[in-house]
């Protein structure tokens, strides 16, 4: 791992460092890709519905929402950059605000549907779109949860963000990637160590080069990762290791959860390796910190 020893640009260039990461993650990723696992244009079509139940056993309001929740009023129009299945929708828009989702994915769109026909009357806009290229009505709050480690080219993301919020920019991330436990299932199978995607650490780093002073707070403890069922855990396993889901795989990869997975009393599995904590890094748009001087 890269430690952001200094940040100053003249000595380290973390944008650059975080490039070269994402791209040699994906490089090893795509080395490992089984020719047989399943692909599809919608990266998430085959996971959107065990994702979108996954996060919906996190009680909410969770870490991330207790600590935004004070930042909201009635009115506020909140963008959720990479909304994913929805999970902070009921929250945001139970503090009276105008919710903003942008979400690339067709099938997590989908999730978010589910979600939004739970609250009447609520002012939810759902935009298919991508960040920073599609355009979007101006927000006050803008934040993105876990979605940099999919993002190559760093710098017009933030500085997009920063232009677009007129009172704060949130990003969320994990000290390291938030699927770190499946790490050793990932070096048991193919035989090396997985690369890190750029987190937390080099974020913070990245902002200090853009010349974002950005306040940092580290949330509690996350729940390990676990699974309600084996076969969940090895459905899930064999997505993150880059294999199709037929019987020969499935199989191998069971047996690597059964030894270092831990069996719960309820047939659910835990992984033993912590789930990385999560940071919250806030700053004050450009504009907004102009107009106040």
């Amino acid at each position: 791992m890269t430690a952001p020893l200094s940040w100053a640009p003249g000595q380290q260039d973390w944008v650059a460092i975080w490039r070269q990461m994402y791209d040699a993650e994906r490089a090893q990723g795509e080395a490992a890709t089984h020719p047989d696992m399943e692909r599809s244009a919608d990266q998430y079509a085959a996971i959107a519905q065990r994702y979108a139940a996954t996060v919906k056993r996190t009680p909410q309001p969770d870490a991330f929402m207790r600590w935004l929740v004070p930042h909201l009023r009635p009115g506020l129009r909140v963008l959720d950059i990479g909304a994913g299945s929805g999970r902070y929708l009921e929250q945001i828009v139970a503090q009276g605000c105008r919710y903003i989702a942008m979400e690339h994915s067709a099938a997590m769109r989908a999730q978010i549907a589910v979600v939004q026909g739970r609250q009447e009357n609520a002012d939810v806009t759902v935009i298919d779109g991508t960040w920073p290229a599609t355009t979007v009505p101006d927000s006050d709050i803008v934040f993105a949860a876990h979605v940099l480690y999919a993002v190559r080219d760093i710098a017009p993301f933030v500085l997009a963000m920063d232009a677009a919020a007129r009172e704060r920019c949130v990003l969320l991330l994990g000290a390291r990637h938030p699927t770190t436990p499946m790490l050793p299932l990932w070096q048991a199978y193919h035989g090396e160590a997985r690369l890190p995607l750029p987190a937390a650490y080099e974020c913070i780093a990245v902002l200090a080069q853009l010349g974002i002073c950005a306040d940092v707070t580290v949330l509690p403890a996350v729940a390990p990762m676990s699974a309600l069922t084996r076969s969940d855990a090895i459905d899930d396993a064999c997505y993150r290791l880059r294999l199709p889901w037929d019987a020969e795989h499935r199989a191998a990869v069971g047996a690597l959860i059964d030894a270092q997975w831990l069996p719960q009393a309820d047939g659910s599995l835990v992984s033993p390796v912590a789930v990385p904590p999560q940071v919250v890094m806030t700053w004050v748009p450009t504009a907004a910190r102009l107009r106040t001087v």
